[in-house]
């Protein structure tokens, strides 16, 4: 009886333990959704591109993803976010999306007029050379979205563009 006790106490420790390892892998995979931080050049134009993959949402579900822009040079600069599809995976009529650059909204609208549009996100930023600009991403599936939107899933890639102006 104590051997059995005992074997069923180091299963369901080795279980407790691998479930632990595949959290942390999931938590670390999230991180990585987006580069965290981006240096921003003070005389010129800084690009790179932000990949969401397999962004899959269910009505009520928040996902936030943000960057930080780091700058050796204060002043002034013009940011652009250009959204364009990878795969459409059938939710992007369901999304509202909403971008802050520290904490004031500079966008909100449905993930398709970003997607099916050549409208492209524009904003001033004063960048300070010791401190970072937070520029947060929200993606929101609403209450009232029903089942047409199960199973649905956007890859896209936002390409952000930032000069000195």
């Amino acid at each position: 009886m104590k051997n059995k006790n005992i074997n069923m106490l180091i299963v369901a420790l080795i279980m407790a333990g691998l479930m632990a390892f595949m959290l942390a892998v999931f938590i670390e995979d999230t991180h990585d959704k987006f580069q965290e931080n981006i240096t921003v050049d003070a005389g010129g134009v800084t690009e790179t591109t932000l990949e969401v993959r397999d962004l899959a949402l269910i009505p009520t579900q928040k996902s936030e993803y943000s960057v930080n822009l780091v700058c050796a040079a204060s002043g002034g600069y013009f940011v652009y976010l250009d959204f364009t599809e990878e795969k459409d995976g059938g939710m992007k009529p369901f999304v509202v999306v909403t971008v802050s650059c520290d904490g004031k909204q500079v966008y909100s609208g449905r993930l398709n007029e970003l997607l099916d549009s050549d409208y492209i996100i524009e904003f001033e930023a004063e960048l300070e050379a010791k401190e970072p600009r937070v520029i947060s991403f929200k993606y929101e599936m609403p209450y009232e979205t029903g089942n047409e939107a199960q199973g649905t899933y956007a890859d896209f890639n936002i390409k952000l563009t930032i000069e000195k102006n």
